[in-house]
């Protein structure tokens, strides 16, 4: 399968969204918080496409937080957003259902890995909260490990805060290509 990613675009934003409410049915972003990100680092904003399709995005800011236990205690990312932080915290990774468990959500990370170090080379870790269904299967496949619990993340679920550490895998500076069937 032949992917491209790109840097996210205001014209991406209804296909995002669309993509967003089938994941996030509980509690999607809005479409003007959507563009709000997008604005705020659109270089942490990223998309996948198969055969022009948006069916992944990824999401992120630069800041310097060390410690948050609540969604609440970090969800203005624009007033904590600050392009010489030290840490890139992914906000949303979203794959499309049908696109699901085919190595998508990876090949998002690993190039959002690549363009981050890149042009930002003061980013030292990545951090993340997983739903903790995730935290064994995919984000430890992508080198992340647990940091801490989050019990009270979000109304209904716990999180897992993760992080990855840039220089401490083999596939950092590296572009992954997936291999061609």
């Amino acid at each position: 399968m032949a992917f491209d990613i790109d840097v996210a675009t205001h014209d991406h934003i209804s296909d995002i969204l669309y993509i967003e409410k089938t994941i996030e049915s509980g509690y999607p972003a809005t479409r003007q918080t959507l563009a709000d990100r997008l604005d705020m680092f659109p270089d942490g904003f990223l998309i996948i496409k198969k055969n022009h399709q948006i069916i992944g995005y990824i999401e992120t800011c630069i800041w310097y937080v060390q410690s948050f236990s609540t969604y609440l205690d970090i969800c203005e990312f624009s007033k904590l957003h600050h392009l010489n932080g030290t840490i890139l915290f992914v906000i949303f990774i979203g794959v499309d259902e049908r696109f699901q468990k085919m190595g998508v959500g990876t090949l998002l990370l690993n190039e959002l890995k690549i363009r981050i170090k890149r042009k930002y080379p003061h980013i030292k870790k990545i951090h993340l909260v997983s739903k903790e269904q995730y935290v064994n299967t995919f984000y430890k496949k992508n080198n992340f490990h647990q940091i801490k619990r989050l019990p009270d993340y979000m109304p209904g679920y716990s999180g897992m805060l993760m992080e990855y550490q840039y220089g401490v895998h083999p596939t950092d500076g590296r572009r992954i290509v997936q291999k061609q069937k």
